[in-house]
């Protein structure tokens, strides 16, 4: 069967928010470039960033981290409150529910000096819902910490991801970016940069490019290309021997709706705020995100031992995972979640760079590679982009929105300059 064929200067190939953003600043920085972004689905945003928990925080150990996530943030305000394109952001906060160990921690001191956050006491606590003092047999079976306080980042809360996909697609479609949707990449064409027509190339004596990537009778050749496809990277570039540095983390979320709950939902962490906050319990430390039009909490747990690394090709949450783990945990801590039950659930990937934690933007040929969110994507998504751009551009720096200039080669493999983040979700 015949491919049919086409040519680009730039193929990108995922429409997430990775892939539209990176290919939205290559668009701004090279307006004659011709871009196509090519995705498997029928419409943009349909992977991992539609089943994400849809939140943002600076709130980082990591300076690279906080510098990219807070001029993320920045430009995502700027977007929705000065060019009011609506991206359903919600500063309502973020709030770490603390043991007294770690109330009083060196982290925790350090943060306070550098982001915008405050500290809050058992009663705060009370006042919004929880149970500061576990069932002491509960506690022992479950290994629940005491709630001594809480630690809010103020620069932190709730969006819509699929509104601020909507807005880099539409940017991209008035700069003149073109789309080839229902089109599955399945395969990097390698070839040899100067061919002998001979069976058996490229030999390991030939330099080499990417020619072209193939999928759905599809041919897309380019200059370049970038892969924006997150936990599915590993699947297209190991069978070329390059190694991703990544590994895919299944995630399941559960809507949780019941009156009680819809009570919470309208109460935030001062009088200036009508919205609950993100609230990350104690231990195990599991995610509770307010859902204010449905006025339910996404619940969701970043699973370590015991939940194995691997791709499904449609991943679902399984409800016995919720009532034989979630839901005797959250119980005890949050009484509104007794008279409640799962509505939804849904269930997708965190790519996890365990090395530490952050961002991995590397080149092999003509190829650029970005992955590695740790489960920060949406966050970070503008900054790191950016930076992305400038890696396809032949930059050796990128300014973020907030006028900061980072190394490229500081998200890279061989001159990685990156510290290990420590306050993964």
């Amino acid at each position: 069967m015949s491919l049919s064929m086409e040519r680009f200067d730039l193929v990108v190939v995922g429409a997430g928010i990775s892939g539209l953003s990176t290919a939205y600043h290559v668009k701004v920085d090279n307006p004659d470039m011709r871009i196509c972004i090519v995705d498997r689905n029928p419409t943009y945003a349909q992977g991992n960033t539609a089943r994400s928990d849809a939140a943002f925080r600076d709130v980082f150990t990591s300076k690279i981290n906080y510098e990219m996530s807070s001029s993320s943030i920045s430009f995502y305000r700027h977007i929705q409150f000065d060019l009011g394109f609506n991206l359903g952001m919600h500063f309502n906060g973020y709030l770490f529910l603390l043991g007294k160990e770690k109330m009083n921690s060196p982290v925790i001191k350090e943060l306070s000096k550098t982001v915008d956050s405050k500290l809050i006491g058992k009663e705060e606590i009370k006042e919004l819902g929880f149970i500061t003092e576990p069932d002491r047999e509960a506690a022992r079976m479950m290994n629940l910490d005491e709630i001594e306080g809480g630690f809010i980042g103020k620069n932190c809360g709730i969006m819509e991801p699929d509104l601020l996909a909507a807005y880099y697609y539409s940017e991209l479609e008035k700069m003149g970016g073109e789309f080839r949707f229902n089109t599955n990449i399945t395969r990097l064409n390698l070839q040899p940069k100067e061919k002998l027509d001979y069976p058996g190339e490229p030999f390991i004596w030939q330099d080499k490019y990417i020619e072209s990537v193939i999928g759905g009778g599809t041919e897309l050749k380019a200059e370049q290309f970038f892969l924006a496809t997150d936990v599915w990277t590993g699947p297209l570039v190991e069978p070329l021997g390059i190694d991703p540095l990544i590994q895919p983390k299944k995630v399941q979320v559960f809507q949780v709706s019941g009156p009680g709950i819809e009570m919470m939902i309208g109460k935030g962490y001062d009088s200036d705020h009508s919205i609950f906050p993100f609230t990350i319990l104690p231990s195990p430390s599991i995610d509770l995100r307010p859902d204010p039009k449905s006025k339910s909490f996404w619940v969701s747990y970043s699973e370590k031992i015991g939940r194995s690394y691997g791709l499904e090709e449609n991943p679902v949450a399984d409800n016995d995972f919720y009532s034989g783990n979630l839901y005797p945990v959250l119980r005890e801590y949050v009484p509104a979640f007794i008279e409640s039950k799962v509505s939804s659930s849904w269930a997708g990937y965190y790519s996890m760079n365990n090395l530490d934690g952050s961002y991995v933007l590397f080149r092999e040929m003509n190829l650029s590679i970005l992955t590695g969110s740790s489960g920060s994507g949406i966050m970070k998504a503008d900054s790191a982009r950016r930076l992305a751009s400038a890696l396809i551009s032949g930059k050796e720096y990128a300014q973020l929105y907030s006028g900061h200039k980072i190394t490229v080669s500081d998200l890279g493999i061989k001159n990685r300059n990156v510290d290990r983040e420590t306050l993964i979700i």
